[in-house]
């Protein structure tokens, strides 16, 4: 009985794991951004760039403390020197050193004036800055590509309801002309023709059910998850029909490209240039160092070398470096720096300048976004009164199958041109948000 109730037990529970783990997840807008900037590879590799900067950083400061170095050594002499002295007119050979040989140190060095170190350290944290930076525009552009693939998962998915309301339709009147055939209140060849019809609406199925996987893939890459990972994506693009009524158009003189990214890294890049350039001057400059030496050493011929004698030495000093003869070079250094900034100036100048365009270009986008979804949200209903009419005309026999066709037709392309509307506003709204530099 026992071992029945455990069965019991364990298949319920794995009943309902399994049941767990078929469950798709629902997924809105800002999870999918929040899950991005946690799980993206991209946020994770700048994050990690800023710690190894932040890491370079301490390894150059501890360059301005004093380095302390041991070392030892121990020389066995195999045959040693000989001089030869002339000692009462007679020639007298001497050995010269010891049998053993032995040094132990320890060595100090600090620098006391390094202007080229200095300024190294501060364009190593301007370079933690640029980094920093850097992180601030992959976020910004994982954002973007996060709210773009995520509007065309709506778009997708929209679209194909649409063209599903459409073939449904397309398929209910196919039934009808069939039973009138049926009937023998219609040709063939309309018949032909609605059976047709009916066919050539599938393709469009299954191409929006392809593009609903491959947007819905793409969504889940920028999210930083596995692709197979069961999602279901909330939302509809008629949510946004509020925040379209009430969009106004941002006046272009009130926009400001402060928050751009790219600016703000160029900016960082001339003035990098510009500590690479007191860098340089101050290679050529005076450079002033302590140093000191203590030794402790013995030297011995063959005895236990517990019984050789030690002898200290020390020294203390500072040392003086002028460079004479460099300045030449660090003139033409000079000017090469020089004229790379003024050619990044005039690369940010020209960045500025297509900036702006593309802040009009989206700006123009979305003003035709938002007169579109005004002209088609009134073409959608009156082209749903017409295809209802055009139906019901069809019906008694006072229209044709080419009204109804016609009729389905322009349905159809006013449904996808309203979503269309909306989806070119967001898109516009998300690239616009994008230049300016706003998360």
């Amino acid at each position: 009985m026992k071992k029945l109730t455990l069965f019991t037990f364990c298949l319920i529970t794995l009943s309902g794991f399994a049941q767990t783990k078929s469950d798709s997840l629902q997924i809105t807008l800002q999870q999918a951004i929040e899950i991005a900037l946690n799980e993206s590879p991209n946020m994770r590799i700048a994050d990690r760039t800023i710690e190894t900067k932040k890491y370079y950083r301490k390894e150059q400061i501890v360059g301005l403390f004093p380095n302390v170095t041991g070392a030892a050594s121990y020389q066995r002499t195999l045959q040693k020197q000989k001089m030869v002295m002339d000692f009462m007119g007679q020639s007298m050979e001497i050995e010269v050193g010891t049998s053993n040989n032995m040094v132990l140190s320890a060595n100090l060095s600090m620098p006391i004036i390094m202007p080229a170190l200095w300024n190294t350290l501060k364009l190593t944290s301007m370079d933690i800055e640029l980094a920093v930076e850097q992180a601030r525009a992959s976020k910004i552009a994982l954002i973007n590509n996060v709210k773009k693939a995520y509007y065309a998962v709506l778009m997708a998915q929209k679209s194909y309801n649409v063209l599903m309301d459409n073939y449904k339709n397309i398929e209910g009147n196919a039934r009808f002309v069939t039973d009138r055939y049926n009937q023998g209140l219609v040709s063939e060849f309309e018949k032909l023709r609605a059976d047709v019809q009916v066919q050539n609406a599938k393709p469009n199925l299954n191409a929006a059910i392809n593009a609903i996987d491959i947007s819905q893939k793409a969504l889940k890459i920028y999210m930083g998850v596995n692709i197979h990972e069961p999602l279901v994506f909330t939302g509809e693009l008629k949510d946004f029909e509020t925040e379209m009524e009430a969009a106004k158009l941002p006046e272009k003189n009130s926009l400001s490209l402060e928050g751009n990214t790219d600016l703000k890294q160029m900016d960082m890049t001339i003035q990098q240039l510009e500590r690479s350039r007191k860098i340089v001057i101050s290679g050529a400059c005076p450079m002033l160092a302590l140093s000191g030496s203590y030794q402790y050493m013995t030297m011995g011929n063959d005895i236990p070398f517990n019984q050789f004698n030690w002898f200290p030495y020390s020294v203390v000093g500072v040392s003086l470096q002028i460079p004479i003869v460099s300045w030449a070079s660090t003139a033409y250094k000079n000017k090469q720096i020089k004229n790379n900034i003024q050619n990044m100036n005039d690369t940010r100048l020209n960045a500025e300048r297509m900036l702006w365009l593309s802040v009009t270009a989206n700006l123009s986008n979305i003003d035709k976004a938002l007169a579109d979804f005004e002209s088609t949200t009134e073409s959608v209903n009156m082209a749903a009164r017409a295809y209802n009419i055009a139906q019901k005309q069809y019906e008694v026999g006072m229209g044709t199958w080419l009204d109804l066709n016609n009729a389905e037709l322009a349905l159809l392309r006013s449904q996808l041109l309203y979503y269309q509307s909306i989806y070119d506003y967001l898109v516009a709204q998300a690239e616009l948000e994008y230049v300016l530099g706003r998360n």
